[in-house]
């Protein structure tokens, strides 16, 4: 009988062994899930918010910067670049249209704030120097506002077309300087089918 008993108690601790193990390993399975659940939503919202604030895809509308884009193109606009670096002449930028939220002028940088910018015998300078044929800029027929020169202010920028002759851009009054809150991101890349690669 004592012999019973006692093998009896030990029967009864072993099976409150195994319920405490039982409840820290639910425990400790409920943690990790709760842990990988907190991770992956946690994951999704900054893939939302990198998604939303730092890229966006816009189409390209209008001939204006042929032959570098196309009407039609799709393009990939990074704005962060220009929360951790500077807007430099050649950039191509994604531009907020005044009053809009929804449309956007795909123009290229030619002046940065500080600079002088002028047409002489069709030709464009910035700082009294000539701007280079990187941007394959054309003779410039109509010179607008340049025709004097332009100095921009502090947070003005000064923006074309590559196609001259078909882009309504800073060289009118009726666009004039841009603001640098209206710059919202640089273009660099093409996302258009059998075009794919950086501009």
């Amino acid at each position: 009988m004592k012999r019973k008993h006692v093998s009896g108690q030990d029967f009864t601790l072993q099976k409150k062994e195994t319920a405490n193990e039982m409840k820290k390993r639910r425990k400790k399975l409920f943690g990790e899930i709760r842990t990988t659940l907190l991770i992956v939503f946690a994951a999704a919202v900054l893939g939302y918010a990198f998604i939303t604030w730092g890229f966006q895809t816009l189409k390209v509308q209008g001939p204006s910067m042929e032959p570098v884009l196309s009407d039609g193109e799709t393009v990939l606009v990074n704005k962060l670049s220009y929360i951790f670096g500077s807007v430099e002449p050649g950039d191509i930028v994604a531009i907020r249209a005044m009053g809009s939220d929804s449309y956007y002028d795909i123009k290229r940088v030619i002046g940065v704030p500080g600079d002088k910018i002028s047409v002489v015998g069709g030709k464009l300078f910035v700082n009294d120097k000539q701007v280079s044929d990187t941007y394959q800029l054309d003779v410039i027929q109509s010179p607008g506002r340049l025709s004097t020169p332009v100095t921009l202010a502090e947070k003005e920028y000064f923006v074309i077309g590559d196609n001259l002759g078909s882009s309504e851009d800073s060289r009118f009054s009726t666009y004039g300087n841009v603001q640098r809150s209206e710059i919202r991101g640089k273009v660099f890349y093409r996302l258009t089918k059998g075009k794919r690669g950086r501009i």
